[in-house]
């Protein structure tokens, strides 16, 4: 159902200490088509069970209506991509790991053996490909924020995708949404700090939440940036962001037949 401003008439108890309040209506507003629970789970192809949970990890975007719950379509499109096929996804750290090689990083979380294997690795992927293997690298979560508090945001995070300046590098036009990586232990506080609200619209910050967040302050590595644009909902970002993976790919077997 595309809605525009959904009322949704409902009755639900909410218990304060000794007392109970009765509100009778909540009203969401969005432009954006909004898909229930079942609809949800059968374009992924998993339990309704499945879905709720992908709900509370952040992966998937929705709305509270009294005892249901109800998702927005394009994140289901994105849940979607990020189940295709093509090979079992590599951990956190070998998908961070291949993303920082491909940009002419150093990866010293891996050992000999592991960098070795990785290397064989990316001697058989494509773009698309590596796209879904890295996929597990961290959970993206939107959030709506204030203007006053979005230069917070910033130096909070590590920048990624298009943010700023990084969008001169994929020939893309500056937005105004921050998007970055935050170590998860540090998402509670950046979300007090700067007043992050979820499932508010517009979106103005996506986080990408590391439980494994390789060490650095600046921006993150060129292949990490294209990565999260060849995840994006928008046409035009995830052609840019193949486009680059694609050519650091081309870049890096050039190199190893050098060597």
């Amino acid at each position: 159902m595309n809605l525009g401003s959904f009322r949704i008439l409902y009755t639900e108890l909410f218990h304060f200490g000794n007392s109970s309040v009765y509100n009778e209506s909540v009203t969401i507003r969005t432009n954006r088509t909004l898909l229930t629970r079942r609809e949800a789970a059968l374009r992924l192809g998993v339990s309704e069970r499945r879905v709720s949970a992908l709900c509370a990890a952040g992966q998937l975007e929705s709305f509270s209506a009294g005892n249901s719950i109800l998702i927005t379509e394009d994140s289901v499109h994105h849940q979607a991509r990020r189940q295709g096929a093509g090979g079992r996804p590599y951990s956190p750290g070998m998908a961070f790991a291949a993303l920082y090689m491909l940009s002419g990083l150093d990866v010293p979380w891996l050992g000999r053996q592991q960098r070795y294997r990785l290397r064989g690795y990316l001697r058989r992927v494509d773009a698309e490909n590596l796209t879904r293997l890295t996929r597990r690298r961290a959970t993206m979560v939107e959030y709506w924020c204030r203007d006053s508090n979005l230069a917070k945001v910033k130096a909070l995070i590590r920048p990624s995708a298009a943010t700023g300046i990084l969008a001169g590098m994929f020939q893309l036009t500056v937005t105004d949404v921050v998007e970055g990586y935050i170590a998860a232990d540090a998402l509670d506080d950046a979300v007090r700090q700067c007043r992050l609200q979820q499932g508010t619209t517009p979106v103005r910050v996506r986080l990408h939440v590391a439980d494994s967040l390789p060490a650095g302050e600046r921006t993150m590595p060129l292949g990490v940036c294209a990565a999260d644009l060849a995840e994006s909902n928008d046409p035009r970002e995830r052609r840019a962001g193949l486009e680059t993976l694609q050519q650091l790919i081309d870049d890096h077997h050039r190199k190893e037949h050098q060597e």
